[in-house]
This record gives structure tokens, C-alpha cells and sequence, in this order.
């Protein structure tokens, strides 16, 4: 009834193209865009979880995808606003990703997977990247299993005390997944016995399985680990995972992608915490970070809350607030907000990972 509702009222559209048509129909179909207002920030739950929900855009809804997006955006109630993240050219196509910006460092069939649309993604990436799979990915013979940190994981964590909560999340991180814990596999699982006419034949279990687990995920569990380290005082170590985590965004996702600066404003308070020498280079990268995020000068009107709910010190939130009033507005080319950072290669965390079982 709904389809016959939908084709009728397509009919009564009148000097359209048809071509036109099509594309707008597409645009109904798969670009209602969802807002979620400070979505980056670990304070959103319990905060601006009520400022969600998604709309059909006349202008927005028509950017097409790309795993290479020029554009991300960022929501403030039922506005939302768009950026560029990097120079483009006149007459570019301006691109954004319907995907997580963590996902689109996964390999292509789990980039095609994970958008699951009615379409194949041709954009340069999808079209310059090799078709096979990344290592550890083939299919031979070996049982996959992908370690999906949802809401259901992150509830039971979050009821584990602090230090238990970061020997969780360390055991996870080394593909170590807890008895009750569930990945999901990468086919749909067969029936152990066939049955023909009176026989019945046991199959044979897989002589191998490994656990894959995704940037995203890894993500989801080193702000976990960070978080933890936090409330239990363990600012030195908890600045070593704020900087694996910025690592991943600067090295996997695209160009100033918006958890950066929450990154960065989570390193700066542990380093200001600890009095790192390091704690002023942090503040001033959260802050340009996010201009170039947002493309406005709101940092400390979007992070007061962010900054109020860290478990910092007190005094360490005061003492960011005074180094960010002083930071300037102008921002860098991304590279050298990157090269900024000083990352070691041992602080940059795989794209993704895969685990083999022991046995």
C-alpha cells in the first residue's frame, strides 16, 4: 500500500526528467541523515542523547558517498552543518560517507558490507584498491569470527569496577574474548549433523577459527581503557591510549576527523594532571582540531561539558580553560597537525587485526 502511495505520487510530478526523477527517488530511498548533537564526545550519553534523530534534507541529502569523503558534518539540535576537510578543486564532487569515518578503514568488502546499500561504491578508492581480500581476511577454510563491541558489551563493562574494566579491555585488545562472549561469524553457522533418509553424518568441525577485530571496535574499547585508567589515577598510562586512539584518526580516517579533538582534550588534561611538558601542545591541538572540524570558533561552548565530566582534577580543567582562551584560531594543513603529534610507529594501531585460535 505504501509503494502504490510512493509510485502515485511520483506520477503527479510534472517537468521532471527522468533521469532527474531517479535520482531524487535514490535520494528518499537512502540519504535520510541522521543528527546527533556532540555525537564525539564521551559525554553524549546521558547528555544530548535526546538531541537525535535523522531528516530528509533538500540539499544535504543529496551528497553521494565516498570512502574518501571531502566533506564531514557535525549536528547542533536538527541543524546540521557541513565541512570540508581538506582543499578541493572547482567543479569537484563534494562527497561525504554514509559509514562511521572508523569503518572506512576496514578492507573494501567490509567497507561494501558495512554500507549496505543498494549500490556498489565506485568512488577512487573502492575503484584503485585490489579486490582481494587483506591478510588474515581469505577465505581458507578458517572459521571467522568479528569481536562486535555493541551496547550490550559496553553495558557489562561498564559494570565491571575500573581496574577490572581495563583488564577486560586489555584481554579483548589482544583478541582474548571472555567465555560469554559472543563474535559474530562471518557466515551463518551450518547444521552440525546432515541427515539423509535414516543416516545421520556429523560434519566436520573447522580445524581452525581466528577473531577479527575492526578499528571501530578497537576504538570503542581503548576509549573504554582510557576512561578507566582515568578514574582509577592512572593519568601517565592514560595518556598513552588517548594518543593511540588520535593515532588511529590521524593515520586511518579522514583529515580532521571530529574525535581528534576529543582526543586530544582528554591527552591535555591527563598531561596537565601529571604536569607534562607536552600539556600546552595538546590544548592547542584540540583546539585547532576542532576549528577545522567545525569550521567555527565554538570549542569551549561545545566542550564545557566534555571538560566538566572528564575524571581530571579539577585544577587541570582550569588550567585547559586558561591555555585555550589563549590558543589561536588558525589552522594548519593536516599534515602538519599529524606531524604535530610526533607519533611513534609503535603507537599506531592496525587499520585492523585478526587473531588465530591457539588450539
Amino acid at each position: 500500500a505504501l509503494q502504490a502511495v510512493v509510485t502515485g505520487a511520483w506520477g503527479e510530478v510534472e517537468d521532471l526528467a527522468d533521469a532527474a526523477k531517479e535520482r531524487l527517488q535514490a535520494v528518499v530511498r537512502l540519504n535520510s541523515l541522521g543528527f546527533y548533537t556532540h555525537s564525539e564526545q564521551l559525554c553524549h550519553h546521558g547528555n544530548f542523547t535526546a538531541l537525535t534523530g535523522s531528516g530528509l534534507f533538500a540539499l544535504a541529502s543529496g551528497f553521494n558517498h565516498s570512502c574518501e569523503p571531502s566533506v564531514v558534518r557535525f549536528s547542533i539540535g536538527d541543524m546540521t552543518f557541513f565541512v570540508t576537510n581538506r582543499p578541493v578543486q572547482v567543479g569537484e564532487e563534494l562527497c561525504i560517507s554514509y559509514i562511521e569515518s572508523e569503518l572506512l578503514s576496514a578492507p573494501k568488502s567490509l567497507r561494501r558490507e558495512s554500507l549496505n546499500r543498494d549500490f556498489t561504491c565506485q568512488c577512487r578508492r573502492c575503484t584503485s584498491e585490489s579486490s582481494e581480500l587483506a591478510a588474515g581476511l581469505q577465505d581458507d577454510g578458517t572459521k571467522k569470527s568479528f569481536m562486535r563491541v555493541d551496547a550490550q558489551v559496553q553495558a557489562r563493562l561498564s559494570l565491571l569496577p575500573p581496574q577490572e574494566r581495563v583488564e577486560a579491555v586489555e584481554a579483548a585488545l589482544r583478541g582474548e574474548m571472555g567465555d560469554d562472549d559472543e563474535g559474530e561469524e562471518e557466515e551463518e553457522k551450518e547444521d552440525d549433523a546432515v541427515t539423509d533418509g535414516d543416516k545421520t553424518a556429523k560434519e566436520p568441525k573447522a580445524a581452525r577459527q581466528s577473531t577479527v577485530l575492526l578499528g571501530k571496535d578497537a576504538q570503542e574499547l581503548r576509549v573504554v581503557q582510557a576512561t578507566a585508567l582515568m578514574q582509577t589515577g592512572h593519568r601517565q598510562e592514560a595518556l598513552k591510549v588517548w594518543r593511540q586512539l588520535a593515532a588511529f584518526s590521524c593515520h586511518h580516517c579522514p583529515p580532521f576527523d571530529e574525535a581528534i579533538a576529543v582526543y586530544a582534550t582528554q591527552a591535555a588534561l591527563c598531561a596537565l594532571a601529571i604536569s607534562d611538558d607536552r600539556a600546552a601542545e595538546y590544548v592547542s591541538l584540540a583546539v585547532e582540531s576542532h576549528r577545522a572540524a567545525c569550521g567555527a570558533e565554538i570549542f569551549r561552548w561545545r566542550y564545557a561539558k566534555e571538560v566538566e565530566e572528564s575524571a581530571a582534577p579539577a585544577n587541570a580543567k582550569k588550567e585547559f580553560w586558561r591555555l585555550a582562551s589563549e590558543r589561536a584560531a588558525a589552522v594548519r594543513s593536516f599534515d602538519e597537525v599529524v606531524s604535530s603529534w610526533r607519533f611513534a610507529a609503535d603507537e599506531v594501531p592496525p587499520a585492523f587485526q585478526v587473531f588465530q585460535d591457539a588450539s
